[in-house]
Order: structure tokens, then C-alpha cells, then sequence
């Protein structure tokens, strides 16, 4: 009884292990979908709080990346092509970490000012202001947004990007000039927009 007993643990471990490598290779794909699915909803105009659920690559990249290194291991395949998996999944491992590392290396100092619409209707100007004090983007940015509407249906849509270089332009001023009317100055160019007014979205001034 006992061996019996015995070749049917060991029978069940490799189809347990290969359920659970499916599982987490599934897992890893969920997430690398919903991570690119924060990426459209980050575009202008796209679903605020999609977005900042959902456009994480650390969290979301770095799970996924982490499914697949564990299913690698738990595999049950020829010893070479595991071998070779796994080291591959863990040399991508440690690049992405490096790469993460690298990143949050960059701080900024960020502020945020929010101004509503002169005529309500759950719309509000945003300005996003953040100084990097080293690194590739060293100087100061930044980011004039429009935040329209409530709950799971607010959008969120990017006006003007300004600055990111020493020799950029710099922010002015960005305010509402009218009842639906944004107005961005920067000391190179001054931009308005006007919001439709059957579907609130910004269209510039030409």
C-alpha cells in the first residue's frame, strides 16, 4: 500500500507542476494585457482612472516577468530547453530590475494645481510642475492637463507639455480665459482652447 501510495504522489507532482506553470503563464499574460490597455487609457483623452490603475509597469511588467521566471522553473521540459529558458527569464529579470533601479534614481520635486471650470459641469484645469535635478531630463516640466467628468467615466486629456530641457520653453501661465476657454502661455508660443460644447472635448484655437 505504502508503494503504491507512493507512485501516485510522484505521478501527481509533474501534472500539479505543470498546472501550475499554465496558471502562472496565464497570469502573466493577464497582467501584460491590462498593462497595455493603461497604456492606450494614458493617451489623451483616454479614461483617467483606467490609466492610473492600470499604467504601472513595475507592478504589472514586473509580475508578469515574475509568472514567467517561476513557470520556467516548474516547467517540465528536456533539461536543456529548461536550462536555457530559465537562464533567459532571469537575464530579463535582472535587466528590468536594473532598469527599474535606474529610473526612481531620477527624482523630481512635483507640485499640482487644480482650478475648476468657471462653469462647473465636473471639469477641472490641472497643472503638473516637477524639477528634475539630475539626469536625462534635468531641468524643469511641465504638464497642463484637462480632467473631465466623474467616477469610471472621467477622461483625462493633455493640453500642453512643456519644458524638459535647459533650453525649453518655460510655463507661463495656463488658466481658464472663459467659461469653456484654457489659455497656455509659455515664453514661446501662447495656445487656446475651447471645449466643444456638445462633448466637452479641447479643440485649439487656429
Amino acid at each position: 500500500m505504502d508503494e503504491w501510495t507512493e507512485l501516485r504522489r510522484r505521478h501527481r507532482t509533474p501534472r500539479a507542476r505543470r498546472l501550475l506553470a499554465r496558471l502562472l503563464l496565464a497570469a502573466g499574460a493577464a497582467a501584460v494585457l491590462l498593462y497595455t490597455e493603461g497604456q492606450w487609457e494614458s493617451r489623451s483623452g483616454g479614461l483617467m482612472l483606467v490609466a492610473d490603475l492600470l499604467n504601472r509597469p513595475e507592478l504589472l511588467l514586473g509580475g508578469a516577468l515574475g509568472a514567467l521566471i517561476a513557470a520556467a522553473w516548474l516547467s517540465d521540459r528536456r533539461t536543456a530547453v529548461r536550462a536555457a529558458t530559465r537562464a533567459v527569464t532571469v537575464t530579463a529579470g535582472v535587466v528590468f530590475l536594473l532598469g527599474v533601479l535606474a529610473a526612481h534614481k531620477v527624482s523630481a520635486a512635483e507640485t499640482r494645481s487644480r482650478e475648476d471650470a468657471p462653469a462647473g459641469a465636473e471639469r477641472a484645469l490641472v497643472v503638473v510642475h516637477r524639477s528634475y535635478a539630475s539626469g536625462p531630463q534635468a531641468g524643469e516640466h511641465w504638464q497642463v492637463l484637462l480632467e473631465s467628468g466623474e467616477g469610471w467615466s472621467a477622461r483625462r486629456w493633455l493640453l500642453a507639455d512643456v519644458g524638459g530641457g535647459p533650453d525649453d520653453a518655460r510655463l507661463v501661465t495656463a488658466s481658464w480665459t472663459g467659461r469653456s476657454q484654457i489659455t497656455v502661455v509659455t515664453d514661446s508660443y501662447r495656445r487656446v482652447f475651447n471645449l466643444d460644447q456638445d462633448t466637452g472635448d479641447p479643440v485649439e484655437a487656429r
